[in-house]
């Protein structure tokens, strides 16, 4: 059931302590970290790195802090945030990494239910923390980045906590260095992102972490020369164990990119090798791309991409960065590889990059695996598949839901034996994830599910499937397709977020006057055009107009359970 193929090699790693001492001592004098402050570019080597976390560490241990205890953080991608995260995960405390945008109940919530012991965070949220604070039995430290907040009596600031680490390590003190972890202690607890309810804290071993980095090093090529833009939020398991771990077992460095808005700009300015995105970071990036090329005229992009394909098909060569060298260039002209995950994307645009000469994988995971489970290969690749499974793990499709098996699969769920049971089966764990393995042994993923739609004629729709059709519309900015509110008179209904900008581009600049019911007739028809392409009982019947964005997780998955109460009425026919 798997296809063959070629592993890299990898140095073995049994936790993150033995990741972090033996990545500091190969590349001691190379950049690890790279941020921006006061428009400058600043770094760390990966000794620099090494001496951060001791010093940290040892600030936390000499403020009590023991081994089981658990260390939440809630901050921006910055250095801090991964000092932190390596100081606690190196002397067997608990990671409790925190959505920076969940509203403040949300956070309480989290904190209390993880029973956080210390809080790293920024200044931003010192004056919430300090609020919650008397209602959190178990927070003894709050440590803040950057200036002290009011009430500074009350919080330890970050840069004086590694002063006191610094001074104490060049007194003798070596408890960091005499630490020890085991691969079966937790190291982190991760709040999964809940589109379809309420997220489950994630218990992840040392093991289960160590394991899938060393999977995903030998599915795909990493080693120092690169240098990573780090994107997406951190404290979600696909930037944390791919954009971060992964980079500094490998030698690589990382650089934080200042917002989704300065991205391109950051990718020159570091010259950013690889990347890893959701599919609507992918898809707003090539649609920029797309019409920058069409405003220098499609005569000259449909010359060039008939060059690409003759001098590969001709002469054996690959001349896509050359000959598209003023899209590398924009993009600081070291680009290698984008690296895809956290929801379905459409293929073409996968195809697109790899057209410019940028090579692009898909892959699929989830937290609950740490998270990597499968990902094509720059060698072995189908678009509109999620790639091949991992090695070292085990895979059986169990009434079209993948379950797997493996090291990197979690202890469980934390405080929840009972959700735990349901998802870990004779130590398999059930996905919720309904997919196939075609001949050549790539995994397709056909959505979750819990969203699966059942028409009253024993049909099944997946709805992720009917979401990418209409995605490719451009005057439909975001979707949702659903069952109705009936089970039991399930039909496909959308929910669709107009692109006004587009429409008011392409029809109200040429005189029409936009009004709703024009606006309704315009998404009825590309409704009807995208959903020709799909079988009759997987078209949407009817649909609804929403004014403003979906709600997301943080790797920009739509929450399901907020928007599928409401029957969607305006007939798509």
């Amino acid at each position: 059931m798997r296809a063959q193929y070629p592993y890299y090699p990898v140095e073995p790693i049994t936790d993150l302590r033995d990741l972090l001492e033996k990545s500091c001592h190969r590349f001691s004098k190379k950049t690890a970290l790279r941020w921006k402050a006061d428009g400058q570019w600043h770094s760390f080597t990966y000794r620099d790195l090494y001496q951060q976390v001791e010093a940290l560490a040892t600030g936390f241990l000499e403020r009590g802090l023991q081994p089981g205890d658990k260390v939440a953080i809630l901050s921006k991608n910055r250095p801090e945030w991964g000092i932190t995260y390596l100081a606690t995960a190196c002397i067997g405390a608990i990671c409790l990494p925190i959505d920076k945008d969940l509203r403040h109940q949300e956070i309480f919530h989290l904190l209390h239910f993880g029973q956080a012991n210390v809080i790293v965070t920024s200044p931003k949220y010192t004056d919430e923390i300090l609020d919650m604070q008397p209602r959190l039995s178990s927070l003894r430290v709050i440590v803040t980045i950057d200036e002290a907040p009011r009430q500074a009596e009350a919080v330890e600031r970050f840069a004086d906590l590694l002063r006191m680490g610094r001074r104490l390590v060049r007194k003798g003190d070596r408890r960091f260095r005499e630490a020890t972890v085991a691969p079966d202690d937790l190291v982190a607890i991760l709040f999964s992102s809940g589109t379809m309810g309420t997220p489950k804290g994630v218990m992840l071993t040392h093991k289960n972490i160590a394991t899938n980095i060393m999977q995903t090093c030998r599915s795909v090529y990493v080693d120092e020369r690169d240098r990573f833009l780090s994107v997406l939020p951190i404290h979600h398991a696909y930037e944390c164990t791919c954009g971060f771990l992964v980079p500094l077992y490998r030698g690589s460095s990382i650089a934080y990119a200042e917002n989704l808005r300065r991205v391109v700009d950051n990718m020159a300015e570091t010259k950013t090798t690889v990347m890893l995105g959701v599919p609507l970071l992918y898809e707003a990036l090539y649609r920029r791309i797309q019409a920058a090329i069409e405003q220098k005229g499609k005569f000259k992009f449909k010359l060039g991409k008939g060059l690409a394909w003759g001098s590969e098909k001709l002469l054996r060569l690959n001349l896509r960065r050359r000959i598209f060298a003023q899209v590398h260039k924009r993009l600081g002209g070291h680009l290698r590889l984008f690296i895809c995950g956290g929801a379905p994307l459409d293929p073409e645009v996968a195809r697109g990059f790899r057209m410019l000469g940028i090579d692009f994988l898909q892959g699929y995971g989830l937290t609950e695996a740490s998270p990597l489970v499968a990902v094509n290969r720059d060698k072995a690749f189908k678009d509109d598949a999620v790639g091949l499974p991992l090695d070292g793990m085990e895979y059986k499709i169990v009434d079209g839901e993948l379950w797997i098996k493996g090291d990197n699969v979690m202890r469980g769920y934390y405080r929840n034996p009972a959700a735990t049971a349901e998802a870990l089966q004779d130590g398999w764990l059930r996905t919720g994830d309904l997919g196939f393995f075609d001949q050549d042994g790539f995994l397709h993923i056909r959505g979750r599910k819990k969203a699966l739609i059942v028409t009253p004629g024993g049909k099944n729709v997946s709805p992720e499937e009917v979401e990418l059709e209409l995605m490719k519309s451009p005057y439909i900015l975001e979707c949702l397709v659903w069952g109705g509110p009936d089970p039991q008179a399930a039909e496909v209904q959308a929910i669709i977020v107009p692109n006004i900008e587009q429409l008011d581009i392409d029809f109200g600049r040429q005189g029409e006057v936009l009004t709703r019911d024009r606006i309704e007739a315009i998404i009825r028809q590309e409704i009807n055009k995208h959903c020709a392409r799909l079988a009759p009982y997987k078209r949407v019947k009817s649909f609804t107009l929403r004014d403003e964005e979906f709600a997301k997780t943080t790797t920009r998955k739509i929450k399901r359970y907020l928007y599928t109460d409401t029957s969607p009425h305006i007939s798509a026919q």
